[in-house]
């Protein structure tokens, strides 16, 4: 069975006969495979999707033949079968279970399966692993990773335009060409119109080319190498937070919105997402450019900020510089390639994979991932584009619910610092709740007793002895309680008087409570909770939550007698007081 992928560009034929199965079985997983990537609600569109299903299949193949005595038919295939083939992963978790749910997958639908080994499909339970998103790059890391795409991408545009540049000479007749010029750019000529160099009939390339530095040597003059395609694939895919495999199957067709413009602006590509399902499946990307004085911000210490720090700048310099391959390899996609590891002539290719991911993450002196340390960071094309969502902090090609839920929720650094974040904001609210709580009340026998002893009054209280004395004859009096010094507050500058609400006396520390302040502050209490179901909780909770509890803490200090006292000496003109501090007429005067 061939299976070719949606775009055409691949294909791979697939062999059931190999199974050492009996020939029943092999056709009925035939037809199994067949109806999962042709005629299911999601058939698979990409190679590697039905690579999975076949793998998939062939595991379960061997599961069946050690099985004794083996089946023979489809008729045969009962619980105990599906049963043995989750349990052959028994000791690896997480394959287990992208193992069975790719069973699951092809078998579900399937109309010829028995039904008790159906129902074993949704019956048996396999654990899921815990899976933590990769967190984001730290900032040198990720700036080694960068750096050395931005280093390959540069390299491979200077060779090409210095080949393109002597192949124009020639092709103008410069008479100051060199005769080592003059044969490469003739070869350089040969090759771009032809998309070839000239052979015997061997086959083999002629010692023309071959003096000239052999076939590799002369078409990368104009032509990427696959490294350098893979880091024009890395640095877009940080730009554009899209995912490395749908960079990689761009097209080189696009739209021009504000028309034709030779300086635009924005383009607009279509890519494909096939786990979003068919109705989903195609979007539109746009890729703008910053404005110069965005990048130049962005990249002050960079060589060329509107290069590599504008998407639509980066995936044009792409379509020019993979325009011959596009051309001779007969190909719409932007990542058109001539693999020049393959054969003596090389072979047009498209896009770039996994495996050049982890080629170019070699070549460059980056470790496998478990062996990276900082400063020496493993290359993972999620957690690329995991640094770059976490860095714009905003969806791209999925919901915001799933950026939160998903890509920040999951994600290590989020995590780290959400609990930082948290961590800092608690200790804040600590520190408020204690200064809050700190206010100190003078109760009616410490008045008594500092009347009679104000030398070491003053000394228990902190304060100064004439200090003392105006706060005990209700000299220093602000509508709730009493301030210890106007000049010192904590809100406006030193020596200069203080400019907060009178409400946020209660929360001040300089703040002192005395028994004759016992009546307005219980008469401001009560109107707090009677404001409390007129206004938007936000609201009350912003203005009064804190005053409220000070003066919950405050009123404590005194006995019901007390309380009782206070609130038959209550006096028109304090009613009036309180309706004006809570209505805020005070902070207007």
């Amino acid at each position: 069975m061939r299976f070719l992928e949606e775009s055409g560009e691949r294909s791979k034929a697939y062999d059931f006969s190999t199974f050492e199965l009996a020939p029943e079985l092999q056709q009925w997983m035939a037809r199994c495979f067949s109806r999962r990537i042709s005629t299911s609600r999601t058939p698979a569109k990409r190679l590697r999707t039905a690579n999975g299903g076949f793998d998939c299949l062939r595991g379960f193949a061997r599961i069946l033949a050690r099985h004794q005595p083996p089946p023979t038919c489809v008729e045969q295939l009962a619980e105990e079968h599906v049963r043995a083939f989750a349990e052959h992963y028994d000791d690896r978790p997480k394959r287990q279970h992208s193992a069975f749910k790719q069973l699951r997958t092809v078998l579900r639908n399937d109309p010829e399966l028995p039904e008790e080994a159906r129902q074993a499909l949704f019956n048996i339970r396999v654990k899921q692993p815990e899976v933590e998103r990769p967190g984001a790059y730290r900032e040198g890391d990720w700036q080694a990773i960068m750096t050395a795409a931005r280093r390959d991408i540069r390299l491979g545009r200077e060779r090409i335009d210095a080949g393109r540049r002597l192949m124009a000479r020639w092709r103008s007749g410069d008479p100051q060409l060199s005769k080592e010029e003059a044969e490469l750019g003739s070869l350089l000529d040969t090759f771009d119109r032809t998309g070839d160099l000239p052979r015997w009939r061997t086959g083999d390339c002629t010692a023309a080319v071959l003096k000239a530095g052999g076939f590799r040597e002369i078409a990368g003059w104009l032509c990427l190498t696959k490294s350098e395609a893979t880091a024009f694939c890395l640095l877009l895919t940080a730009l554009t937070q899209e995912n490395f495999g749908t960079v990689a199957n761009w097209p080189a067709a696009h739209f021009h919105p504000e028309g034709d413009q030779e300086d635009p602006r924005v383009l607009l590509v279509e890519e494909s997402k096939p786990r979003r399902g068919p109705e989903r499946e195609h979007m539109i990307t746009a890729l703008e450019h910053l404005p110069d004085g965005v990048a130049d911000l962005l990249a002050a210490e960079a060589d060329e900020p509107r290069l590599m720090r504008s998407p639509l700048r980066l995936y044009l310099l792409l379509l020019s510089l993979t325009e011959l391959p596009r051309r001779h390899g007969g190909s719409s996609a932007a990542f058109a390639l001539l693999n020049l590891n393959s054969g003596r002539s090389g072979r047009w290719c498209v896009g770039v994979r996994a495996s050049d991911v982890l080629r170019w993450a070699r070549s460059h002196g980056f470790p496998a991932a478990q062996h990276a340390t900082p400063g020496r960071p493993e290359v993972d094309t999620g957690r690329i584009r995991q640094t770059a969502l976490e860095r714009r902090q905003h969806p791209v090609a999925h919901s915001r619910r799933t950026h939160n839920d998903v890509y920040l929720k999951g994600s290590s650094t989020v995590q780290a610092d959400s609990r930082r974040v948290v961590g800092a904001a608690l200790r804040q609210e600590v520190a408020k709740a204690r200064v809050v709580q700190s206010v100190p009340v003078f109760t009616a026998d410490f008045v008594a007793w500092a009347r009679e002893n104000p030398a070491e009054a003053a000394a228990q209280t902190g304060l100064e002895p004439r200090a003392l004395k105006d706060l005990l004859d209700a000299q220093r009096d602000t509508p709730a309680v009493a301030c210890v010094d106007h000049l010192a507050s904590p809100v406006a500058e030193p020596g200069q008087p203080c400019t907060a609400s009178f409400l946020q006396c209660l929360t001040c520390e300089n703040a002192r409570a005395l028994p004759h302040h016992l009546p307005v502050q219980l008469a401001v209490r009560d109107g707090i909770l009677q404001r409390r179901p007129h206004l938007d909780p936000p609201v009350w909770q912003a203005r009064f939550h804190a005053s409220l509890q000070q003066l919950e803490e405050i009123i404590d200090h005194f006995t019901e007698a007390e309380h009782r006292q206070a609130r038959d000496d209550l006096t028109s003109d304090q009613r009036r007081l309180v309706d004006d501090l809570l209505d805020g007429r005070w902070d207007l005067r």
